[in-house]
């Protein structure tokens, strides 16, 4: 669980959880792919007792977290489970979690993990992929809406570094 608490942890003060300026997130690096957000008057400073909302613990994973209305999403692993975490914006809550078991293991390289890919949401639905498994969705009550297994990925760095 190694900074697992911390990335969800800075999320929450750093888009303003609770507030109204806080723009949705829907995927990594946020709305326009920049990673700069439009919202005002964020915090600049936060630590475990300054501009944090809440905080709590999750599975390891190093996905980044998405916001769609008032839900946070996130991937992560457990052992053999792909996990899928739902939680309430305002308070961290878990709304529902979601789990599956993978089919196999991919070799991957050593900075990354099977859930590294960051989770995206049209602000009802959240999709997911896992190299593990392929792409899912589930619905904002947590329902799976659909899974689409796909065949074994090669990702890059596996074996040897590649020349910049």
């Amino acid at each position: 669980m190694r900074g697992a608490m911390f990335r969800v942890g800075w999320m929450a003060a750093s888009l303003g959880v609770g507030s109204a300026a806080a723009d949705d997130w829907p995927r990594f690096r946020g709305p326009n792919g920049s990673g700069v957000s439009e919202s005002i008057n964020l915090p600049v400073e936060f630590g475990s007792a300054k501009n944090l909302a809440w905080k709590i613990a999750v599975p390891f994973g190093r996905s980044s977290p998405v916001i769609g209305g008032n839900h946070i999403f996130l991937t992560a692993i457990e052992g053999e489970k792909l996990v899928t975490l739902c939680l309430v914006r305002g308070t961290g809550r878990i709304a529902w979690r979601r789990e599956i078991i993978r089919p196999r293991a991919t070799p991957i390289y050593k900075t990354n993990d099977a859930a590294t890919p960051s989770p995206v949401t049209d602000g009802t639905n959240v999709y997911v992929f896992f190299t593990d498994l392929g792409l899912a969705s589930y619905g904002p009550d947590g329902n799976e809406r659909w899974r689409l297994p796909l065949g074994r990925f090669r990702p890059f760095m596996v074996s040897r570094p590649r020349p910049f």
